[in-house]
C-alpha cells in the first residue's frame, strides 16, 4: 500500500501545484482583462481624436482652397491693373513734351501779353 500511498501523495502534490498555478493564471487573466479594458478605452479616445482631426482637416481644406482662389483672383486683378497702368503711362507720354513746350514759351507768352496790354491800355 505504500506504493499506492506514495502515488496518492504525488498526485495530491501535483493537484496542489495545479491549484496554485490555476490561481496564478486567474490573476493573470484578471490583469489581462484590465489591460484590454484600458486598451479599448484608449482606442475609443483615438477614434474620437481621429474623427475631430478629420473634421478639422475638412474645415481647413475648404478654407485653404478659398484662400487659393482669392489669391489667384487678386493675382489676375493685379496683372490687369498693371497692364492698364502701362497703357495710361503710354497715353500720357505726349504730355511730357507739352510740359517742356509750355516751359519754353511760358516766359515769352507773358511778355507778349504784357506788351499787348500796354499797347491796348488794358493794364
Amino acid at each position: 500500500m505504500t506504493d499506492n500511498d506514495d502515488r496518492m501523495t504525488r498526485v495530491e502534490g501535483r493537484l496542489d501545484a495545479l491549484g496554485a498555478d490555476m490561481g496564478v493564471l486567474k490573476d493573470d487573466v484578471r490583469v489581462l482583462k484590465d489591460d484590454v479594458r484600458v486598451l479599448k478605452d484608449d482606442v475609443r479616445v483615438l477614434k474620437d481624436d481621429v474623427h475631430r482631426l478629420r473634421a478639422l482637416y475638412e474645415q481647413h481644406d475648404t478654407q485653404i482652397r478659398m484662400i487659393a482662389e482669392v489669391q489667384a483672383h487678386h493675382g489676375r486683378q493685379l496683372e490687369e491693373h498693371g497692364r492698364l497702368l502701362r497703357d495710361i503711362k503710354q497715353e500720357l507720354a505726349p504730355l511730357g513734351d507739352i510740359r517742356d513746350f509750355v516751359r519754353r514759351i511760358g516766359d515769352d507768352h507773358e511778355r507778349r501779353l504784357s506788351g499787348l496790354e500796354k499797347h491796348t491800355g488794358i493794364e
